[in-house]
């Protein structure tokens, strides 16, 4: 039968070509996420599942475990919590780093039914309270070393449990107390407060096994989004999301038994919890860093040899400043993804090596670095610059499971390849819902004409005829600047394309004449930092923006404030500036 040419994306998928099998046939797994984990591993027990590693040995060498014990850990947690009385889709709250004992909580209360909250440790105290408040929460599962910044909250309220970790319980006996010893490490003292060893201690006295719960529509994990729309929410994931992702991914032929999955993302982030997942069930040896090693990371390429790794901006930057990248020492690894955010221009040409105008014909293994896009609401992924499908400023093509289309944004009116809108996704990865958040659901997950719901993601660009998707700004930044619409994404885009600015930031503050204004956030590279390159700055502004999207100011910043997902933190950015200038604004 002949295809239907439409001109339409999600009618035509002609990204279905860069994968040699049928992609809409692929199952998803009807089991909750421990169920899948338990059943894809049950031939390679033996095979190392975790290898965690700090800087204290200079990340040489780590403590590992087996998918035996792995599994065997899940199970003891499920006990365990089990005794704290927690039942079936209560939430407990975890503000763990990337350890081992994360990603055990997370599959442990799935077996017993719960949710976990995984709550990022950047967020703010109030935040932090305003959550466990809303959700009645009444078990926290809590990293010692954040105690500091979270005590006021945690001794305003009773909790029934606050269960902490210090990162040392998957060490030897002996070494773990001295250890603990030497460092005068010691759980906090207070009401119900709890070690994490006693907790699973009395979990092991439970000699029965508890029946895995299972519901297709069960939220499996909550991620806390960073706010981009002005409002934080939580993004209710579910087993068939997590499975989903995990099943799009493994099916793609990348990743394969034993490779190494280097790991330096947290289970606070979607696709940190996405990772989590699809490298369990692949049966990949991931190496955790649990320590914010963005500028050590080359080293970690160059150390560790890792077959996989996922990344923002901010990794790639640190590479091209590296000794290592300029020695030439650091290789191609099979598979480095960049996402979070688009890329620099001049970025990717360094990392790459190739121009604007590159297009990958057949497989490139000389590539450095691969774009993706997802968001939290799809399970962290969506696209990605699948072997064969690379062009230079391409965020890539959907991974199987997912569609695309770009629509007149707000509406089901999509439209034709090439052409500026808003990108939405369908399919199994699209979150059940935000946490008791009707209104804000109903604005990003619309049912379209076409009986399906989409994920309105936000995201402005268009898709070219091979089915790449190229990000240029975000919808929801549009602001008016004495009655105009201003984009600041075009005004980021801009900043983006010149070599001396090192990272951007452009926030939107209020002013007494002009409605809204754009300011210009940037960090310079240390070599550029002169008024020279400041005006070339400025000029570059005036010739190439309409007269309403020039910046009314431009601030040099030495490092601009990053969020947990590598991204510039824009509302950071803005309160500290606002901080700082709110008398000259009233003027």
């Amino acid at each position: 039968m002949k295809e239907e040419i439409t001109n339409y994306p999600s009618k035509e998928k002609p990204w279905l070509k860069y994968y040699d099998y049928d992609t809409e046939k692929l199952e998803i797994p009807k089991m909750s996420i421990y169920q899948m984990a338990s059943l894809y591993n049950k031939d390679r027990l033996d095979n190392i599942a975790l290898d965690i590693r700090t800087g204290k040995n200079n990340f040489k060498k780590g403590v590992t475990i087996t998918y035996r014990e792995y599994l065997k850990r899940m199970r003891e947690f499920a006990k365990s919590l089990s005794l704290l009385g927690v039942k079936e889709n209560e939430i407990i709250s975890l503000v763990l780093p990337n350890i081992i004992e994360s990603r055990v909580s997370i599959y442990g209360s799935n077996i017993l039914g719960a949710t976990p909250y995984a709550i990022t440790p950047l967020l703010a105290p109030e935040k932090f309270n305003t959550i466990i408040e809303e959700n009645n929460i009444q078990n926290i599962f809590m990293f010692s070393m954040f105690y500091e910044k979270y005590k006021n909250v945690l001794n305003i309220r009773k909790y029934k449990n606050v269960i902490f970790l210090d990162g040392m319980e998957t060490m030897p006996t002996f070494l773990k107390t001295y250890l603990r010893f030497k460092n005068n490490i010691k759980v906090p003292t207070g009401d119900n407060f709890i070690s994490y060893e006693e907790f699973i201690r009395e979990g092991k006295k439970l000699k029965k096994e508890i029946t895995p719960y299972y519901d297709e529509e069960h939220t499996a994990i909550i991620v806390g989004t960073s706010g981009t729309t002005g409002v934080p929410k939580g993004v209710c994931l579910t087993d068939k999301n997590l499975n989903a992702a995990a099943t799009s991914h493994i099916s793609t032929g990348l990743f394969e038994e034993n490779d190494v999955f280097l790991d330096v993302l947290l289970q606070s982030i979607a696709y940190g919890v996405s990772a989590m997942h699809y490298t369990t069930c692949g049966g990949l040896k991931s190496v955790l860093i649990p320590e914010l090693v963005s500028d050590k990371l080359a080293y970690l390429l160059k150390t560790i040899n890792p077959d996989h790794f996922l990344g923002g901006p901010i990794h790639c930057l640190n590479i091209v400043k590296s000794e290592e990248f300029k020695n030439g020492e650091l290789k191609p690894i099979k598979n480095y993804v960049s996402g979070g955010a688009t890329l620099k221009k001049e970025l990717e040409k360094k990392l790459n090596k190739v121009d604007e105008n590159f297009k990958e014909n057949g497989t490139r293994s000389d590539l450095f670095v691969r774009q993706g896009l997802g968001s939290t609401e799809n399970t962290g992924g969506g696209l990605y610059q699948m072997p064969g499908s690379y062009k230079f400023g391409s965020v890539g093509i959907p991974l199987p499971l997912n569609t695309i289309g770009v629509f007149t944004p707000g509406t089901d009116i999509e439209l034709p390849f090439n052409t500026m809108g808003e990108l939405c996704i369908t399919g199994p990865c699209v979150m059940k819902e935000y946490l008791n958040n009707e209104k804000e659901t109903n604005k990003v997950l619309k049912k379209h004409s076409d009986g399906k719901v989409w994920l309105h993601m936000g995201d402005i660009g268009y898709i070219d005829k091979d089915g790449c998707f190229f990000h240029k700004h975000r919808l929801s930044d549009i602001f008016m600047r004495r009655g105009f619409n201003v984009h600041p994404g075009k005004i980021t885009e801009l900043l983006n394309t010149i070599p001396e600015i090192k990272a951007v930031g452009v926030i939107v503050v209020e002013h007494p004449i002009e409605e809204m204004v754009p300011i210009a956030c940037i960090s310079l590279y240390n070599e550029f930092d002169n008024d020279k390159v400041k005006e070339k700055i400025e000029n570059i502004c005036r010739n190439n923006l309409d007269d309403m999207a020039i910046p009314y100011e431009y601030v040099y910043m030495e490092e601009l404030p990053l969020n947990a997902g590598g991204k510039v933190n824009i509302p950071l950015l803005k309160s500290m500036y606002e901080e700082k200038n709110s008398l000259k604004l009233k003027k």
